[in-house]
């Protein structure tokens, strides 16, 4: 686990095409809340883009609390990131997929060891 409070966003992010086709859902603004929302979650899970509360895997109705959002709709929502292959599953764990574009660690980890021996030096 990391304790990194941020996550990588490209400016472009509204140009992407699944992003296009969330925002032209009905309630697009929501998807779109949920999805970042997701990601942030998994800044705060710190355990590779996976999803969940504790050591448990975190469920549509966690999800739908959390957002304060009713459980069909964060289903379907969260059904709908599955399907564009922005989620995945592994069991009962929901993953962000290509979590590494969205918080690369290993980068951020060399940055703060350039930094230190920058300021040894």
């Amino acid at each position: 686990m990391n304790n990194v409070k941020w996550v990588k966003l490209c400016t472009d992010i509204f140009s992407n095409r699944k992003v296009k086709i969330l925002l032209k859902e009905r309630d697009g603004d929501t998807f779109f809340r949920v999805w970042i929302q997701l990601l942030s979650i998994a800044v705060e899970c710190g355990n590779d883009g996976r999803l969940g509360i504790g050591e448990k895997p975190i469920t549509y109705g966690d999800c739908a609390k959390i957002m304060g959002k009713t459980s069909d709709k964060i289903r379907r929502i969260m059904e709908e990131f599955l399907e564009l292959g922005m989620l995945k599953k592994e069991g009962e764990t929901f993953l962000i997929k290509n979590w590494e574009k969205y918080q690369s660690i290993d980068k951020y980890e060399n940055y703060q060891e350039n930094n230190r021996q920058r300021q040894r030096k």
